[in-house]
């Protein structure tokens, strides 16, 4: 239950129509609250919100957590936020640029995820993907989190002249190394804002 007319406010801006509320006998009397609070319809563009509700044991305490809209500036996809740079960099750079703003260099871990990109963001991009640490050894990863999904190009990674360590989507969607000091468009991505209360 909103706990401030911040709160409120909120639901009534980013709610639409249909959102799904797990609804316990105790928890009735809060969805009726609600229903009172809200309007019929609430029309949010393209933002696709979920509002879960959920009572704990005997105390009555309810909690909810929202999940959707990503700030201005940024575009959403799945669960995720991600925001384009206007200036290509060095791949340790737009790396640490991702960092600055409270996200990571992107890393696509599906075939549809790169097309949401290529269509949405720009055509060929840096990803978090590198072999850095050991020549050969490629770390691609989501944050901190290793992804499995790879789309190197045929005859990639080829380290051409001992000097291709970092990996860019190129502009057929499939993955080639290049060096690191290459300028390449940078896409950050960092996962959808949640509202608690």
């Amino acid at each position: 239950m909103p706990q401030s007319q911040e709160e409120t406010d909120f639901l009534q801006t980013n709610l639409n129509s249909n959102f799904w509320i797990d609804c316990s006998d105790q928890e009735r009397e809060v969805w009726k609250h609600l229903k009172k609070m809200l309007p019929k319809r609430l029309v949010v563009g393209l933002i696709n919100l979920c509002l879960m509700i959920r009572c704990t044991g005997d105390n009555e305490r309810c909690g909810a957590s929202i999940r959707g809209a990503c700030p201005p500036a940024w575009s959403q996809w799945g669960g995720k936020c991600y925001q384009k740079l206007s200036e290509k960099l060095p791949w340790a750079e737009a790396k640490q640029e991702c960092i600055k703003m409270g996200s990571a260099l992107v890393m696509p871990q599906s075939q549809e995820e790169t097309e949401f990109l290529q269509k949405n963001m720009y055509h060929w991009f840096w990803i978090h993907c590198n072999d850095l640490q050991v020549e050969g050894t490629w770390v691609c990863q989501d944050g901190t989190t290793d992804v499995e999904y790879r789309n190197w190009r045929d005859g990639e990674p080829s380290n051409d002249r001992g000097q291709e360590h970092c990996a860019v989507v190129t502009a057929t969607g499939d993955w080639n190394d290049v060096s690191c000091e290459d300028l390449s468009p940078v896409i950050c991505k960092r996962p959808a804002p949640q509202l608690h209360f």
